[in-house]
């Protein structure tokens, strides 16, 4: 065999082995596994059936609290960081002589490791020492008013999920400018001189012409968005590891806490199992209505 033979015939055996090692044995396993009541370093590991499944869907008030927590985070962080990416993205349209340098600050933050942020972000809002309330209270007594209170944003229910949100905003918000930004450069300049024209204002050019022709931009960042939203996991266990009472856990937190904190690998699996099964039926959702926009 040749050595052009033998990398036409290798690069695909090589390729489907690394995928076949790498995803589709962890995948069986985890699917395997979710049926049994299994731990590595336990002895009775038995079958479950569908125990596991059950135990979480009707009696774990915390997985309910991870899903609740996972939809707030995945709602805050896609619309709002979406809107606020298209409106960016149109302003730095208009932009012709700073674009480059707004465009290189929006997405320096996507270069920093979530971890690394996270826990910058973390010091910045700490309720005592952050640079945050330490700067609003010399802020407002450099000004001569009532001191500031001192707020507890990530050690209260009411501020901890806002300030995890506000992360992934800051955090993701400069690869969505990118997105669309590229998108809207390429919308013919035509239709804009056109509506001009006609007196079409820049509110009535951004919603009937800019919008429609970037709208397979604005669904990507949507369902990458959700996609990315749903396995959220750094955030929330470097800012404020879940707390306070369970108001930030995730459900990947919560599937890594059941694994390796409390062993129980079968019933951490069969949440895995849902989390996958979820983040399908959301997505074909996305991808279905995204194919009804198209036809109206």
């Amino acid at each position: 065999m040749t050595s052009r033979n033998l990398f036409i015939y290798g690069a695909p055996v090589l390729a489907g082995g690394f995928f076949l090692v790498w995803y589709i044995l962890p995948i069986g396993w985890v699917v395997g596994i979710s049926f049994w009541d299994y731990s590595p370093i336990g002895s009775n590991n038995a079958p479950a059936g569908l125990d596991n499944f059950r135990e979480a869907l009707f009696e774990d008030h915390v997985f309910w609290a991870a899903v609740r927590n996972t939809v707030y985070f995945t709602f805050g962080n896609v619309v709002l960081g979406t809107i606020l990416a298209l409106f960016i993205a149109n302003g730095l349209a208009r932009l012709k002589l700073v674009r480059r340098f707004a465009q290189t600050a929006y997405f320096m933050p996507t270069l920093f490791s979530v971890v690394a942020a996270a826990v910058v972000w973390e010091e910045i809002f700490q309720p005592r020492f952050g640079i945050l309330n330490n700067g609003l209270y010399y802020i407002t007594d450099l000004l001569g008013l009532p001191p500031f209170p001192e707020i507890g944003w990530t050690t209260t229910t009411e501020w901890s999920m806002p300030t995890v949100i506000l992360f992934g905003l800051w955090k993701f918000l400069g690869i969505r400018i990118i997105i669309l930004l590229a998108a809207i450069e390429a919308v013919p300049r035509d239709l804009y001189e056109a509506a001009s024209i006609e007196g079409g204002s820049r509110w009535q050019q951004f919603r009937y012409i800019t919008i429609p022709m970037i709208k397979p931009a604005i669904w990507f960042v949507v369902i990458a968005g959700v996609i990315n939203s749903f396995q959220v996991f750094e955030p929330m266990y470097v800012i404020t590891d879940g707390g306070p009472l369970r108001s930030t856990i995730s459900i990947v937190m919560l599937i890594t806490e059941t694994a390796f904190e409390r062993q129980r690998f079968g019933y951490s699996a069969s949440i895995s199992v849902m989390l996958f099964l979820t983040i399908l039926a959301v997505t074909a959702v996305l991808f279905w209505l995204r194919s009804r926009s198209d036809e109206i």
